[in-house]
């Protein structure tokens, strides 16, 4: 995880250099702290992390939305935080090599408590990702007639394979090395519409 963290850290930082902007600055500032803590193996690590994710939208595209872009970025932060939940949850999972493989008890008991969650979790990014492209295109025909909306396809399109995948886990088909991969494809597919201009 720690590299993860250095690694959006130093985006960050090249974010910053770049854009100037206070909630950039103190995203990256909220990255190092969380960078620091989960060096230290401090059980905090939480806290700075969450905060940097919750900070993230004041700098992207729902901070443009008018006339008022308060909405949007309550929006895109409730969006960025199930979405981490969800998806960081299941590459989380993916980590891991239960002794018995997946279809043991155990293993099973901790997907089936994960599955609680991920519902919630899913539901909610969904939700709010509906939202936030209900703000940003002006029709249906953006999907295919702008570079964003063609990116926002694909990361749909990843987010219900990602879905399909996490039913075939949770039935004891595969280890969700396949779920995990395609989130990183989808959060990939995030960052590319991060700076994409939107239609709208």
């Amino acid at each position: 995880m720690a590299d993860f963290l250095l690694v959006a850290w130093v985006g960050g930082l090249i974010l910053l250099i770049g854009i100037h902007g206070w909630p950039i600055a103190i995203r990256v500032a909220a990255e190092l702290v969380a960078w620091i803590l989960c060096m230290r193996g401090n059980r905090f690590v939480a806290v700075p992390t969450v905060f940097a994710a919750a900070v993230l939208p004041l700098a992207g595209h729902a901070a443009s939305v008018q006339p008022s872009a308060a909405g949007a970025e309550f929006a895109d932060a409730v969006h960025v935080l199930s979405a981490a939940m969800w998806a960081g949850g299941i590459i989380a999972l993916a980590s891991l090599r239960p002794p018995d493989g997946w279809r043991a008890d155990d293993a099973r008991r901790l997907l089936e408590r994960f599955g609680g969650v991920a519902f919630i979790a899913f539901g909610v990014t969904a939700l709010t990702g509906l939202l936030s492209a209900s703000e940003h295109l002006t029709g249906l025909s953006d999907l295919w007639s702008t570079a964003y909306g063609v990116v926002l396809a694909l990361k749909v399109g990843g987010v219900v394979v990602m879905l399909g995948l996490s039913l075939l886990w949770r039935r004891g088909v595969g280890n969700g090395g396949a779920e995990a991969l395609m989130a990183v494809l989808v959060v990939a597919a995030t960052a590319a519409l991060a700076v994409l201009p939107p239609p709208a």
